[in-house]
């Protein structure tokens, strides 16, 4: 395992002529990585279409996961080549710097990240999920997905979402920002969409792996401009 003082999630959009470049490095980043890139978990995925809650893929998005002992790991990733060709050519950036506090469940097998953080409750917190969904139960899962969806674009309190994940149909990371914990909480746990395709994800065996890992903030930068709930968010 990581020692992980410093995970960071970038996202990247591009538009027209890019979008094919985009894809491939996504399909062939593992050459693209070479002895310059710091030592860590870097994992380029792709984004589905929307708020990426779609077994349909955006292929105009992507997410840019990293996580590393070395907080000057970062610094030394965006002089790589790797980095910069995903970077370059993008149209839209948005990178959030954080730290693990709590967590649970496994990614590839692997306990991912190192919980050392310390989270306020009236503090701003990012939460991460991630499902490999059981080939046999997909259908059930993805039936849950748009009543999630719907509840959490009109949740107070969330100004960010996207979903993201390695295969279109048998994995699904989600990446929401919260204004605070209470708010987080009466999402996840509360009668909603939510908690019933939790419980039923364990009652008929959903998935053949998750995670669920809070994150405290450090910094959120890029093209905020463009998310105004989350420039607000940024700016209080």
């Amino acid at each position: 395992m990581i020692v992980s003082r410093l995970v960071v999630f970038s996202f990247f959009r591009y538009s027209g002529l890019r979008i094919p470049d985009a894809f491939l490095r996504m399909g062939f980043q593992r050459f693209l990585i070479d002895r310059r890139t710091p030592t860590g978990r870097i994992r380029l995925m792709g984004c589905g279409s929307g708020d990426g809650f779609s077994v349909v893929p955006d292929l105009g998005a992507y997410c840019l996961m990293r996580v590393f002992a070395d907080p000057e790991d970062e610094a030394r990733l965006r002089r790589t080549r790797f980095y910069r060709a995903v970077a370059d050519a993008s149209a839209e950036q948005l990178h959030f710097t954080l730290t693990p506090v709590s967590g649970r469940g496994t990614w590839g097998g692997e306990a991912l990240f190192d919980y050392r953080g310390e989270q306020q409750p009236d503090r701003p917190l990012v939460v991460l999920t991630r499902a490999r969904v059981a080939p046999t139960r997909a259908r059930a899962f993805w039936r849950s997905v748009p009543e999630i969806r719907r509840q959490l674009r009109d949740t107070p309190g969330c100004p960010f979402h996207i979903g993201f994940g390695e295969h279109p149909l048998l994995t699904l990371a989600t990446f929401s920002v919260w204004e605070d914990l209470a708010r987080m909480q009466t999402f996840a746990y509360r009668t909603t969409p939510h908690h019933r395709a939790g419980r039923a994800s364990r009652q008929e065996g959903w998935l053949s792996e998750s995670m669920f890992v809070r994150f405290a903030i450090e910094r959120i930068e890029g093209d905020l401009a463009r998310y105004p709930r989350l420039a607000a968010l940024v700016a209080s």
